[in-house]
């Protein structure tokens, strides 16, 4: 269905291939849509027209949320509010669902989706750095076919990804943290809710006999995409978290980064933010893993 306007036209397919085929036929002037709450913004500051928006959300197979053999499938039209309503998130991944707890409001997070968040490209994404961690992976059609990406080769620069002209984000993968896996996400925004961030870190450690065996941490807001930080995650490896180890790993993350200076910080004030982040999130795990013996 197709819904005529004085300036554009907004339609509905309903199927992935219908989508990616008005998207070849109309280039440039077409836009897919989802929940829109970056597009209209970016539409309104840069002075973006497109005849024609391609709306998502009637397309059934891009509505699937599912756990299938540890594995976390969720569709591109899915909204963070049903995200936060389902369970093996809340209780697997709980410090992705605090991620998304700080994106926006309710009404927010009801028309707002995680691919969304990816396609948007922004370094200062809130689900980007728990799914650098997760090692997500993103599903693509498009004319060429089906392909899937990790996220580190999906974000290539501030607001640039991997899709080509006519595909889209279908699904977002990751597996469920197993055993001996704990995780936090830390924000540090200029206010306490609905901020965007001046930086952010998550974290996942895997532990055996209080020692940690793997290592993740990603920096959100602090670069031209979020990143990982190895030798901070490196000086984790065979250590306990002690506040010796817990300091090294801050400094390390702190010295990896390269944040900007704008209106909301100093680059200056970016890096000791990570610096405090990165060590309230060790901290955080450590009393996690303190909890469980």
């Amino acid at each position: 269905m197709i819904i005529e306007a004085s300036k554009c036209q907004y339609c509905f397919p309903v199927g992935v291939e219908e989508a990616y085929r008005l998207k070849q036929q109309y280039g440039e002037q077409a836009r897919f849509i989802a929940g829109g709450t970056d597009l209209l913004l970016l539409m309104e500051r840069e002075n973006i027209h497109p005849h024609l928006l391609i709306d998502l959300t009637r397309i059934p197979a891009l509505h699937r949320l599912e756990v299938s053999n540890g594995r976390v499938l969720i569709g591109s039209a899915v909204t963070y509010s049903r995200l936060l309503s389902f369970e093996p998130l809340l209780s697997g991944v709980s410090f992705l669902a605090k991620a998304i707890r700080t994106i926006g409001g309710v009404q927010i997070r009801n028309i707002a989706t995680l691919a969304g968040n990816l396609i948007n490209a922004s370094p200062a994404g809130d689900t980007l750095p728990p799914l650098y961690c997760l090692e997500a992976e993103i599903g693509i059609d498009g004319p060429l076919g089906l392909r899937c990406l990790p996220i580190r080769e999906f974000v290539r620069g501030v607001r640039k990804t991997a899709l080509a002209p006519s595909e889209l984000v279908t699904q977002v993968y990751f597996d469920l943290p197993g055993p001996g896996w704990y995780g936090t996400f830390e924000k540090l925004g200029l206010r306490r809710a609905m901020a965007i961030a001046v930086a952010s870190v998550s974290l996942m450690l895997k532990v055996e006999d209080r020692k940690i065996t793997q290592a993740r941490i990603a920096l959100g807001a602090v670069a031209p995409t979020v990143i990982r930080v190895p030798e901070a995650e490196s000086c984790l490896s065979m250590q306990s978290l002690d506040d010796q180890t817990i300091d090294k790993a801050a400094h390390l993350s702190a010295a990896t980064c390269t944040p900007i200076d704008d209106v909301r910080a100093s680059s200056r004030y970016r890096k000791e933010a990570v610096r405090g982040l990165v060590r309230r999130g060790l901290r955080v795990l450590r009393n996690q893993i303190n909890a469980q013996e």
